[in-house]
């Protein structure tokens, strides 16, 4: 790729992710926070499991259940849940990490719809523990060329739900439009942009796009 089109393409990428930035919601007033989700939210980044408050499922509309990963820990996930993503992060094992995920925004919509939203670094914590959680499936289930490649699968995971975090002022998850799914491929075309060729070839075969993008209740970056 010449110097020239690189350029082009980096200025293209800006554009757009200005667009998505632009049109980012306004922060909303932070309060204490709902007790029980905020007690759940720290046990979950604590230890990938909580509490679930008491009313949460005529809130939500749907029972948590629990899951293991493939080291054997147990967490507390939404069984709809889903790697919002193109292939949903195929061929590695990333579906209850992603769910585990999914369960702690919904914790934070819960807060909200509770009328007592949690502080920013609730957002983050469940952000850290996705993070956490993607890279121990790395290490327990692929090794050599294929570990490589998951550890990149999952920090490019990682950085665009941090990402679409920020985006969003750290505030409950919201779902919308097409934008922040936009700004994670846009994140990610960025990252394969500027990694190594090799590495870019194996991780655009492994996000091969399938027919359609995936539902779920959370959309970030990389996914939703």
């Amino acid at each position: 790729m010449t110097r020239r089109r690189k350029l082009g393409l980096s200025a293209a990428l800006g554009a757009v992710l200005s667009v998505v930035l632009i049109a980012a919601p306004a922060p909303a007033a932070q309060s204490s926070g709902d007790p029980a989700a905020t007690a759940a939210v720290a046990e979950l980044a604590r230890t990938g499991q909580a509490v679930v408050p008491a009313d949460f499922v005529h809130v939500m509309g749907y029972t948590p259940v629990t899951a293991r990963l493939s080291d054997g820990q147990v967490r507390t996930v939404n069984p709809e849940g889903s790697c919002s993503v193109p292939g949903e992060g195929r061929p590695f094992t990333f579906s209850t990490a992603c769910q585990a995920h999914d369960f702690g925004y919904d914790l934070l919509r819960y807060a909200q719809r509770q009328g007592e939203p949690l502080a920013d670094d609730a957002r983050a914590a469940v952000d850290s523990r996705l993070a956490a959680d993607l890279h121990s499936e790395c290490a327990q289930t692929v090794t050599g060329s294929e570990y490589a490649a998951c550890t990149a699968t999952a920090d490019v995971f990682a950085a665009g739900v941090a990402f679409n975090s920020w985006r969003q002022m750290s505030g409950p998850p919201i779902d919308s439009s097409g934008l922040p799914r936009t700004g994670g491929l846009v994140l990610l075309g960025l990252v394969l942009l500027l990694a190594p060729a090799r590495w870019a070839r194996r991780a655009a075969r492994r996000w091969a796009w399938t027919s359609r993008l995936v539902a779920s209740p959370v959309r970030s970056p990389v996914s939703a």
